[in-house]
């Protein structure tokens, strides 16, 4: 006698429009800060949105170079999805942030790089190269007495240069530039700052002049400070300018 075969049954597909629905509902989440450049014990400022309602709050993670992921602040997501964190800063390192579901299914955002800076002594640097530079603990400007300072001082026809390998870690630098109280009355010069062999400052001051003046450096490999000494009276011998760089200061981060 012969057995009949069962006939098979096919599944039942599902709807093509069944499956969109299904994932166009999973939470995601995008994030964006307000600044990925932060001066040390400022606040990072991070925002948001989720798109999907099981997701109801948030979690701000952090990492730095060696180190695991760990969470800085939790935030309750608002009705229309938004969120806003913050972390304030202590160290000047880069560091990654990201956002993750403290709560429905689990989902992250990508992450994000910040650097964070922090000003520091230019003159406690090593210089790479110091010519017809000099560093003085202090040097007057008009009659006022400021700190550590590098002063030029004018030998033959070389332009006084100090400058340092950054290693692309540095954004700014500020200082008083100026001439000192030692130059000859009718002296003038230039005081300039040179980032990666591009001028980003120059200013011309005489006898008692002087600036306070922070410039940006664009995270170069290496940064100066040049003086050209002027003698529009075209006197003989050129008056005696003696360039300064006054409590100078460098705005650096680092990768760990």
């Amino acid at each position: 006698m012969l057995a009949l075969a069962t006939p098979a049954v096919a599944a039942p597909a599902t709807p093509a429009h069944a499956t969109a629905r299904a994932a166009s509902s999973a939470p995601s989440i995008d994030i964006s800060v307000r600044s990925n450049q932060v001066e040390r014990g400022k606040k990072v400022v991070v925002t948001g949105t989720v798109t999907g309602k099981k997701v109801t709050k948030v979690t701000l993670q952090q990492k730095r170079a060696g180190t695991p992921w760990k969470a800085q602040a939790t935030v309750k997501v608002k009705a229309d999805g938004s969120f806003l964190l913050k972390d304030k800063t202590t160290t000047a390192v880069i560091r990654k942030y990201r956002v993750v579901s403290a709560s429905g299914p689990r989902t992250r955002s990508a992450k994000v790089t910040v650097g964070v800076y922090a000003w520091a002594d230019l003159t406690k640097r090593k210089a790479r190269s110091s010519m017809r530079w000099s560093q003085q603990k202090t040097v007057a400007i008009n009659g006022t007495s400021y700190g550590l300072a590098f002063t030029s001082y004018n030998w033959g026809n070389i332009a006084p240069l100090v400058d340092f390998n950054v290693n692309r870690n540095c954004i700014a630098l500020r200082a008083r530039f100026g001439l000192s109280d030692n130059s000859d009355a009718a002296a003038r010069a230039t005081v300039s700052v040179v980032s990666d062999g591009s001028t980003v400052y120059a200013k011309s001051f005489g006898l008692t002049e002087s600036e306070l003046a922070t410039v940006p450096i664009a995270s170069p490999f290496r940064v100066g400070i040049t003086a050209t000494v002027e003698n529009p009276g075209n006197l003989t011998p050129a008056p005696n300018a003696i360039a300064v760089a006054a409590e100078p200061e460098i705005l650096c981060t680092s990768a760990k």
